[in-house]
């Protein structure tokens, strides 16, 4: 399914950042890592909003008859986080499980998204309204990555005002 993720990585700028990282580690790992999963959650939880209306804009054939596909897609739009160790997730992400059985690759298909040269999901068939006598080629309307795209500038306001926050409480 589609999905956003951000690498945040941190290189040698100076003296203090050895400093830093002594701290940190005397720090209460549960406290830090709660703290960039807050930050990082907020700054995610517009996002799957975005991705909802993104996918209610993608356009029907003139005559406006539809299915109720494209509602069924927006649904799927989700947040999730994770903590594992000193890491800690947050993704913008499509949750199959919320399509019927038969439906769960549509968000794929909706997207375009090749996964590999077996596995293309740029164009697809489909029967028109059901009926299995006569089928139409969809191409593909990107609608995720557009959305999701700003969450990167946004984890990293995030991680920045994570990063005061600790600074503060490492300072008492």
């Amino acid at each position: 399914m589609p999905d956003a993720r951000v690498k945040v990585s941190a290189t040698r700028t100076g003296p203090d950042l050895g400093k830093i990282a002594r701290e940190l580690l005397a720090m209460d790992e549960g406290k830090v890592t709660g703290i960039l999963r807050r930050r990082l959650e907020d700054a995610a939880r517009p996002f799957p909003a975005a991705v909802r209306a993104s996918v209610l804009a993608i356009p029907v054939k003139p005559g406006g008859k539809h299915t109720g596909l494209r509602g069924r897609i927006a649904l799927c739009a989700e947040t999730s986080s994770l903590v594992e160790g000193h890491n800690v997730y947050v993704r913008i992400w499509m949750n199959p499980e919320n399509m019927r059985p038969d439906y769960m690759t549509l968000p794929l298909y909706m997207e375009g998204v090749k996964v590999s040269r077996r596995r293309d999901y740029t164009r697809w068939r489909h029967p028109v309204y059901g009926n299995r006598e006569v089928w139409a080629q969809q191409d593909a309307h990107p609608y995720f990555y557009q959305a999701a795209r700003p969450f990167g500038v946004a984890s990293e306001f995030a991680v920045r005002d994570a990063l005061s926050e600790i600074t503060r409480e490492l300072n008492g």
